[in-house]
């Protein structure tokens, strides 16, 4: 009888292709709570992969684990009866997002000093939560060339030219804190402070200590 070609020949055993890495990542999460015997849940806003690797630069007698957070939940555990160690599992819910799992000796007010040093001033990127109001006085805004009118104005500023030196017509509010920063306003903050705008990167610290258990 011929072969349908609509048959085809399924590896049931493909399921496990990722097994081995999935174990030898639960095991090393695991020796890590061992040894160091205090883990912190870092959730970093807007993290760059350059400040990333200086804080894991900085921190080099530390260890620090970034991404991965499903397989990660399964080796800290989910709930109270799968916990790797008590309460650890209790980290397991605010494992989401742009965040890290950083194993040390230090305590939580060292590690909060040592991130501290990077609270940097950056950009501001589209959908990042504005961290303070910005208002742009009314008047002439002399920083800018007159052939940045246009410019302005496409972004939303009410501007003209007044003698060849582009005016504010009235006091513009660039962004409310809490709010999420669309393009046009990242655009404006970066055109009207340059690098001085402070942005800080902010930082959520959640610890676990085997030494309080």
């Amino acid at each position: 009888m011929p072969i349908s070609r609509r048959d085809k020949k399924v590896d049931l055993t493909q399921v496990l292709k990722h097994a081995p890495k999935k174990k030898e990542h639960i095991a090393k999460v695991r020796q890590y709570v061992d040894e160091y015997r205090r883990v912190y849940l870092v959730t970093l806003q807007n993290p760059r992969t350059q400040k990333v690797s200086e804080i894991r630069k900085s921190m080099a007698k530390n260890k620090l684990l970034f991404g991965v957070n499903k397989v990660t939940t399964l080796a800290l555990g989910k709930t109270h009866e799968d916990s790797y160690r008590p309460k650890l599992h209790l980290l397991s819910k605010y494992l989401k997002g742009q965040c890290a799992l950083l194993f040390s000796r230090s305590s939580p007010a060292e590690l909060r000093e040592q991130l501290d040093a990077f609270r940097s001033s950056e950009y501001s990127r589209p959908g990042v939560i504005a961290e303070q109001t910005v208002w742009i006085a009314s008047g002439p805004l002399p920083k800018f060339s007159h052939s940045m009118e246009p410019v302005l104005r496409q972004l939303g500023m009410p501007v003209k030219l007044v003698k060849g030196v582009v005016h504010l017509e009235r006091e513009y509010l660039v962004c409310n804190r809490g709010n999420v920063l669309s393009p046009e306003q990242c655009r404006i903050l970066q055109l009207a402070y340059d690098e001085n705008l402070v942005l800080p990167k902010r930082y959520q610290v959640i610890d676990w200590s085997d030494v309080e258990c």
